[in-house]
């Protein structure tokens, strides 16, 4: 069962999607989605509340293919996987990227359009594309 909260609203003033990855502002009169979730629960390993505002192209539901990919992750990888994560970019985009030895703390989700994954020592999501599975574990 998911504490998550969330409703539907109608924008009084502009606001950024928080998508990741939407670039999208929601105007005065738009809908959107609100969604929080409360301190330490599921993937909220903080001791406030994760908010988030969501517009309605990326409410939208076209997200088969990511959601499989999300599966296919967490079919062959269970929670504590150990992995490299590049939180902000990957290295071939920019050679000063950070990299995380790490393991996973959560099963991979569908955020909007991205499949993304928790890990321990990183506060948000990094997105499945910036993981990279270490075989044989974090040395």
């Amino acid at each position: 069962m998911s504490l998550a909260l969330r409703s539907y609203r109608t924008a009084r003033t502009a606001k950024p999607c928080g998508m990741h990855g939407c670039h999208r502002t929601i105007q005065p009169g738009d809908r959107y989605l609100r969604t929080s979730l409360p301190p330490l629960v599921d993937v909220n390993s903080s001791e406030h509340w994760w908010s988030l505002n969501v517009c309605t192209a990326c409410m939208r539901d076209d997200t088969a293919g990511v959601s499989k990919s999300a599966a296919s992750f967490n079919e062959l990888h269970p929670i504590g996987t150990p992995v490299s994560a590049y939180p902000g970019a990957r290295p071939e985009l920019d050679p000063s990227a950070r990299r995380l030895d790490t393991r996973t703390r959560s099963a991979a989700s569908v955020l909007g359009h991205t499949a993304v994954v928790w890990v321990e020592g990183h506060g948000a999501c990094i997105a499945l594309t910036h993981i990279d599975v270490i075989e044989g574990g974090v040395s």
